[in-house]
């Protein structure tokens, strides 16, 4: 059972364990209950407030406290290097929208993870997925085919799996092929269509599928323009606080 600050007294409380502490840090300041929807209304319209009293009474601890009521930022600044002059770059502002857009797109350049099995024969052989003999799916880094016990890879050019004409050129072109391989490049037929697609080996038992979009973002992304975030999507949100006395509110000083 916890106990509420604004209601109970010190006499209900057994130890630090029964008290509760608000994540919101407005509900932990005791007090100006009258001015707290005023703040809040404030903070999420981004207005200005004017906080009025003498020192001591919890006006800086009400400002602190109004940033995690502030909105949720919206937009990154970007400064993007300019080629023809240098000295004047651009300033790209994006929203969060456009920015999870790119990320989606960078994770599909990334190319699909799939597991050996569904990947063609002979793209599994030559990565050292599957065993030539038996066809036995084993960790590529492992020569010996734990099922059957013969060489994994002695063999591998015995049986020709016609994958597309790329693989096929490139199994008559490689005298010292050396396996596994890391990449093994190919085509295939997408509603009739036929492009080119890389499998690579990713650690020790996933194979990454780059197709042409894949293959093209990765182009780019190496191509793309230098860049720098100045003011980045994921940041602390914050307020611009000032004092001054009623002196110098009277006398219309602009802080």
């Amino acid at each position: 059972m916890y106990v509420d600050m604004r209601k109970e007294t010190l006499d209900d409380i057994e130890s630090t364990d029964d008290i509760k502490i608000p994540e919101d840090p407005l509900e932990r300041v005791i007090g100006h209950d009258n001015i707290m929807p005023m703040i809040k209304i404030a903070a999420k319209q981004k207005r200005n407030l004017l906080l009025v009293g003498p020192p001591g009474i919890g006006k800086s601890l009400l400002a602190q406290a109004i940033s995690y009521h502030l909105p949720k930022p919206s937009e990154e600044i970007i400064v993007v290097h300019n080629p023809e002059q240098p000295e004047r770059p651009f300033v790209e502002v994006k929203t969060r929208k456009e920015i999870e857009n790119e990320l989606l797109e960078m994770e599909m350049a990334e190319g699909e993870l799939i597991d050996p099995q569904s990947a063609p024969d002979a793209v599994a052989e030559r990565l050292g997925f599957k065993c030539v003999h038996c066809g036995e799916y084993s960790s590529a880094y492992t020569s010996i085919c734990p099922k059957c016990g013969g060489e994994k890879f002695a063999h591998i050019n015995a049986r020709r799996k016609h994958l597309g004409d790329l693989l096929g050129m490139f199994e008559m072109n490689s005298n010292n092929l050396k396996v596994p391989q890391k990449r093994v490049t190919t085509t295939r037929i997408i509603n009739g269509v036929e492009e080119v697609v890389i499998y690579e080996r990713v650690g020790g038992d996933e194979i990454k599928v780059l197709d042409q979009r894949a293959l093209e973002k990765r182009r780019q992304m190496v191509e793309e323009k230098p860049r720098n975030v100045i003011v980045p999507l994921e940041r602390k949100t914050f307020i611009q606080a000032t004092g001054a006395s009623e002196t110098e509110l009277l006398g219309d000083v602009r802080h």
